[in-house]
């Protein structure tokens, strides 16, 4: 089944087309004909995506009513990530924003039709205020920017409920790299490693500023936190105790 099959919204001057004709970044549950099929995972990748998913899976138990909105920060290089959220939730409108212009077009020229697409700064998200239901932020400290705590508050800004952020463990990660096939693994999946990271309570403490950790999960080699956004006098008066 291609794109022929669904209906579109009105076409944007912008947009890229797929094979059907129609605007790339319209909402549509396949994918065109002229996208080219993904190449085969490696069984190292499979295991971490199936981890990953798994990890996902018991996130949304503390998700407690179905997000309409959804915003998936990396999801552009993410793709395998991206598509699992899309497959769960078909009904959902899901933006995919990355701070590098050349991975959001690859995503757009691979992917097609599920996702709108956004080039933006982690630091400053061109969106409103609780603008989504559900943010996932996947790995976030080895995206590009240049201010990690500016990007936690804006990701709680634009989040009107839940909230779910992970890290990798250095230690784990460094073992895990010994092994053969791992470190190809994370470049099938979109996965880089932080330049920089810090310290794990310096982490929890400036999350906790903008959110309450509902849970932490631990994913081989993540620290998974899902956790609910703290409403703006709530948060005065954590930083202030």
């Amino acid at each position: 089944m291609n794109c022929d099959s669904h209906q579109h919204a009105t076409p944007l001057m912008d947009s890229p087309l797929g094979s059907c004709g129609k605007p790339c970044d319209q909402t549509c549950d396949e994918p065109c004909a002229d996208k080219p099929a993904p190449p085969a995972k490696s069984r190292w990748a499979h295991w971490l995506n199936a981890s990953l998913f798994n990890t996902l899976d018991l996130c949304f138990d503390e998700v407690y009513e179905e997000p309409k909105k959804i915003l998936i920060v990396g999801g552009c290089r993410q793709m395998d990530w991206a598509q699992h959220v899309a497959l769960l939730l078909p009904a959902a409108e899901i933006h995919l924003v990355d701070p590098d212009e050349a991975m959001v077009k690859r995503a757009q020229e691979e992917i097609c039709c599920r996702f709108k697409f956004v080039t933006a700064s982690l630091e400053q998200l061109p969106y409103e205020t609780n603008q989504f239901d559900l943010t996932l932020a996947h790995n976030l400290l080895a995206l590009p920017q240049a201010d990690w705590e500016r990007s936690v508050a804006e990701l709680s800004r634009v989040t009107r409920s839940n909230l779910m952020v992970s890290m990798h463990r250095p230690l784990l990660w460094a073992m895990a790299n010994r092994v053969s096939g791992f470190a190809n693994a994370v470049q099938e999946l979109g996965i880089e490693v932080p330049a920089q990271l810090p310290g794990s309570n310096d982490f929890i403490s400036q999350l906790s500023r903008h959110a309450k950790i509902k849970a932490k999960l631990a994913p081989f080699p993540w620290t998974v936190y899902m956790t609910a956004v703290r409403p703006k006098w709530d948060e005065k008066l954590t930083l202030a105790s």
